[in-house]
This record gives C-alpha cells, structure tokens and sequence, in this order.
C-alpha cells in the first residue's frame, strides 16, 4: 500500500475510533488527547516502511538518514512489518503512562498507526510475515479472495473511501467538540 493510502486510512480508523469511544462512553475526549493521537496515528502508520527507500518518511524527513545508515541492507516488509515493533511500543506505553501521560500517548498512537499499517498491508497481494522470525514464507501470494495490488485500482478505491470516512470522522468530531 501506498504510504499516502497507509495516512489516510490509519487517520480515519483512529479518528472514528475516539468519536466512536466519545459517543458510547458519554464523555468528550480531549482535544489535546486527540491530536496527539492524530499526529502520531499518521507518524505510526509510515513507521514500518522505514525499510523501503521509497517511503514517504525516507523522502522527506530525518528518517532518511536512518535508512541510509540502518536500514538500507535490510529486506522491505521484514522485521519493520512485525507485531513485535507493536508490541514493543504498546509495552513503552504502558511503563510511560504513569509519569509521562502525554508521551505514553504518542507512543500508543504510534503503536496503533503501525498494527494498521501491517494489517493492511497483510490484505496486499505480497505477504507479510506478522510472526516474522517464528513464521517462514512459503508462497508470497496469498490465497484468500481479497487483495489488492499497491497502487491498483482496488487500493485507490480504498484511498478514496477512507478520504471520505476521514471527512465524515472530522465533521463528527467537530460536533463533538461543539457540544
């Protein structure tokens, strides 16, 4: 998946997913809480494609030295596209949480914005090795009905769908906040 389709769709996952804990719970989650976990749902998102030259954090940010220096000898959707990364980085969470309350925040967005990432990219016709190092590939296409191609027709149509529950996640949100 394109790292454009990976931001939108993880924005709008994690956006309706607070409106949706804002509305059942009855309370209104902060605006600060939710930014942090808008910001780095998006940064979470493109975290795994680290090892891809290609990738959208590579070309334009500090994350590209990382790749030059870290990352460049290592295969694209290896260990970067494990449950361990989120693992890792829910456990930070939860030791930041008590002192660090804010940061624990990022560090869970981040955590969530990858597990999106790679289950999505566990539904492209190429597969990922969510185990990896404990599962071996043994056949890199998948056999279930569904998968797209990165950047066919399907992923865009998956683009442009997440852009508008996006938009609709946005305006509920602002009633939210409204209330």
């Amino acid at each position: 998946m394109l790292g454009k389709t990976h931001l939108v769709s993880s924005e709008a996952i994690a956006l309706t997913a607070v409106n949706y804990y804002s509305e059942t719970n009855h309370v209104t989650v902060p605006i600060l809480i939710t930014t942090l976990i808008f910001a780095s749902v998006g940064l979470g998102s493109l975290l795994p494609d680290i090892d891809s030259r290609n990738s959208e954090l590579n070309k334009t940010t500090v994350f590209g030295f990382f790749y030059n220096h870290f990352f460049i000898n290592v295969k694209h959707r290896g260990f970067t596209h494990t449950i361990w990364n989120v693992f890792l980085f829910m456990y930070i969470s939860l030791l930041l949480e008590s002192h660090y309350f804010y940061v624990a925040v990022c560090v869970f967005g981040i955590s969530i914005g990858m597990l999106i990432h790679i289950i999505e990219d566990s539904w492209s016709a190429n597969r990922v090795d969510i185990w990896y190092p404990f599962v071996l590939k043994h056949n890199t296409k998948h056999s279930h009905l569904f998968h797209y191609k990165v950047g066919g027709f399907t992923e865009k149509s998956m683009y442009v769908l997440f852009w508008v529950l996006l938009v609709t996640s946005l305006k509920n949100a602002y009633m939210i906040y409204l209330n």
